[in-house]
């Protein structure tokens, strides 16, 4: 059966058609867009806290919660009428708002930084007819204009920070601008302590999660909720969410990719689900999730457009070395991505200047937590993991090249002694290269357990080299017979083909899995499609071997012409 909708889905519900980009509560709502009803969670924050901080990867939906919350406390009752808090809120009261998105200012010096800050406080100012005296210092005006509007109504006055790392983060290359302008901001953002008794709520989100260190040391009334369990899922898509609103697009997604509606919603789970930021409850990234269900396919929707510049630009910036002991200041990469267990205080207390690897993969969203526990010394832990195949996907492709190409800049060999080898036979040369690049690579590269994962690793590794050289070929090649690893082209006329094997079997060797590779080519006859090419069969084998603290990856090649 085809169509096998839940009947619990939103079949029953007028179906929202999905849009991306434009993220305002008012602009879904009055066009008739598709709005997951996050306003039972926004209650209870407002009922229980009223100085809040949340940390959430990029594409997460912490500017659409932002516009949620302004909406509600500017009491734009009609915005509301078919969600949870309509009738539940008080609509008799409405509150004063200052929203400020802190991606929309010019940080490109702290000069810009603060004539930006200054001009948009002023405007919000002059919006409310409110007069701010021209000679007094940005923190007092943002700290006047916060009294005014309350003397102005007599309520407490809402404050919304968007972005609030955006003119640090914009510069993480620049350590001084970026220093400079944590300054500037930690002046700035002191006045929502010193202001206490005309707010109501405050409510602080961004990417990186700098609350216990310097940019906030004064503003010390914050409760930060981005690992509490009470709110875990205020950003993201739940799975009741994605059946209860997205229902009727999971059975189109189906019925476009020839799939039942439980076939599809795995998928779904398998690409895009695995968020959690207790350990326990789980949700869906929502710009792929979207994404897919909006084009009709799954794909990487996330690197593109998710991963923060930052978290790329500190990874390049990092002076790596791949010796035994660091040597002088110069930094060495641990990352072990089968152990990542950190103490609340390690996730907790970052530098934006001095972030180490993991607490950097994790704010960028890379890693998410997979469980809570209280170790020997009742400390508080959260152990770490990658979160879906999209995420696995886009670090193995996308994270591993930017490691290479920081690592390898003075290891670099042109495409003519590459092809040099494959003529000659020259196996012991490619494969000693090999080697010395993976053990150049940190323990990051290993993201899985599983034979099959550790292939891709080392197979994607190889390719990446080719790339760098550029190298023509051909990655997984599909031909009428079978699937070849990767075809390697040199002008139309020499052809390599190769047929990569990696074990973790201790008995098996690397001569035994040259021995596999070669009979799989000629087995499946690989060959057949360039008889009218010169051809060499390249089988490559890669077997880890575990040292102390670490791990050694052998490498064997052998090469083999063939004649027709």
């Amino acid at each position: 059966m085809k169509n096998n909708l839940n009947e619990n889905s939103s079949k029953n519900k007028d179906v929202k058609q999905i849009r991306l980009g434009k993220q305002t509560l008012e602009f879904l709502i009055e066009n008739n867009f598709l709005y997951v009803d996050k306003t039972k969670e926004v209650y209870n924050l407002i009922n229980n806290e009223s100085a809040v901080f949340l940390s959430r990867p990029r594409r997460f939906g912490k500017s659409l919660l932002v516009s949620t919350l302004k909406n509600l406390f500017s009491g734009n009752k009609e915005l509301f009428k078919d969600l949870y808090i309509y009738n539940h809120w008080n609509w008799d009261k409405s509150y004063s708002v200052i929203h400020l998105d802190m991606s929309d200012l010019d940080s490109s010096s702290t000069e810009k930084l603060e004539i930006d800050l200054e001009n948009t406080i002023e405007i919000i100012a002059k919006t409310n007819n409110i007069k701010l005296d021209e000679k007094i210092s940005l923190r007092k005006k943002f700290s006047n204009l916060i009294m005014e509007l309350y003397n102005t109504i007599n309520k407490q006055v809402v404050v919304l920070i968007d972005e609030y790392d955006a003119p640090i983060l914009n510069n993480i290359k620049n350590q001084d601008l970026a220093d400079a302008n944590r300054e500037t901001l930690q002046n700035f953002y002191q006045t929502l302590k010193n202001s206490d008794e005309y707010l109501k709520f405050v409510f602080i989100t961004g990417i990186t999660k700098f609350i216990h260190t310097s940019i906030f040391s004064k503003l010390n009334n914050l409760t930060d909720i981005s690992l509490l369990s009470d709110y875990s899922t205020i950003c993201g898509i739940t799975h009741k969410e994605l059946n209860d609103y997205l229902g009727v697009h999971i059975q189109t997604f189906a019925d476009k990719n020839n799939m039942v509606y439980d076939e599809a919603l795995s998928k779904i789970n398998y690409w895009y689900d695995g968020y959690s930021f207790d350990g326990k409850k789980k949700v869906f990234n929502p710009f792929s999730t979207l994404s897919a269900l909006k084009n009709g396919k799954l794909s990487k929707y996330w690197f593109s457009t998710g991963t923060p510049h930052f978290l790329v630009d500190i990874l390049k910036s990092k002076n790596y070395k791949f010796s035994k002991f660091p040597i002088g200041n110069n930094r060495k990469i641990n990352i072990n991505f089968e152990d990542m267990e950190l103490s609340e205080s390690d996730l907790n207390e970052i530098d934006p200047l001095k972030i180490e690897d993991i607490p950097l993969l994790f704010q960028g969203g890379y890693l998410t937590v997979d469980k809570e526990f209280i170790n020997e010394n009742d400390e508080n832990y959260y152990s770490l993991k990658i979160p879906n195949f999209e995420v696995e996907q886009a670090y193995e492709n996308n994270l591993v090249d930017i490691y290479l190409n920081k690592v390898d800049e003075e290891f670099d060999i042109l495409q003519d002694d590459m092809w040099n080898w494959i003529r000659n036979g020259d196996c012991e040369k490619l494969a000693k290269k090999m080697k010395i690049k993976l053990s150049r690579l940190p323990q990051a590269v290993r993201l899985s357990k599983e034979n099959v994962e550790k292939w891709k690793l080392y197979s994607a590794v190889f390719l990446t080299w080719l790339d760098k050289m550029g190298v023509i070929f051909d990655g997984e090649k599909n031909i009428g017979h079978g699937v070849i690893d990767t075809i390697i082209e040199e002008n139309d006329e020499h052809v390599a083909i190769v047929e990569i094997k990696y074990s973790e079997d201790s008995k098996k060797s690397l001569d035994s899995l040259i021995n596999e590779s070669f009979k799989q080519i000629h087995e499946k006859e690989y060959y057949l499609p360039y008889e009218d090419s010169d051809v060499s069969l390249l089988a490559l084998a890669f077997k880890d071997r575990k040292i102390k603290n670490g791990i050694i990856t052998d490498v064997k090649c052998k090469i083999e012409k063939w004649n027709y």
